[in-house]
């Protein structure tokens, strides 16, 4: 084997991960702002502001802390739900936990933005399970759980599950909302899902 070989084999999975990212990332932008334009379209004047807020879901993920991280956060994803083994290296672990909990700090249409803590906001050892204590989401303005349940309803898509079940699972469990911000999730659910 040449040493051009050795470099392409160590540089083909960085940039199939990359191109995935890239891929995978836009496509999931694009199914937000698809059921941004359905809440917008429910309800036009309660989400005046949906369809601006849209234009810029997520983009923190192409930009420093988050990038090189969501790589990782991405591709594990993929193979998790391909099957296949994926071992993340050690140095990235913590850079991954990192990311997100700059991300969901970030971005308020997660309900770690309106939270508190200062501490860990993911699970670092299932980033789709609770921390231990519930995190306080009753300081969200309806605007932000709108792009929220969009959200849900693109990853709901994306994985062929469904934003109902997302919703059982983590409401009162997860994250705490009010009676309002309940009523209007399940309202936005059952008159945009699909």
């Amino acid at each position: 084997m040449d040493g051009y070989q050795i470099i392409n084999e160590m540089i083909d999975p960085k940039l199939e991960m990359i191109q995935f990212f890239i891929k995978r990332t836009r496509n999931h932008i694009k199914l937000v702002q698809k059921y941004c334009k359905k809440i917008f379209d429910y309800d036009p004047i309660k989400f005046s502001e949906i369809l601006n807020n849209s234009e810029n879901h997520d983009e923190s993920k192409f930009t420093w802390p988050e990038k090189e991280p969501y790589l990782y956060i991405t591709w594990s994803y993929k193979c998790k739900d391909a099957g296949k083994k994926f071992e993340i290296p050690e140095h990235m672990k913590n850079k991954m936990n990192d990311a997100t909990n700059h991300h969901v700090k970030t971005n308020n249409h997660h309900p770690e933005f309106y939270s508190d803590k200062k501490v860990e906001l993911i699970n670092k050892e299932d980033r789709d399970q609770p921390i231990k204590e519930i995190i306080d989401a009753t300081k969200m303005p309806d605007i932000n759980i709108a792009e929220m349940v969009a959200d849900w309803c693109a990853m709901s898509e994306e994985k062929g599950t469904g934003p109902i079940d997302w919703a059982k699972k983590n409401i009162n469990v997860r994250w705490k909302f009010n009676e309002k911000q309940v009523k209007l999730i399940y309202e936005l659910i059952s008159n945009i899902w699909k």
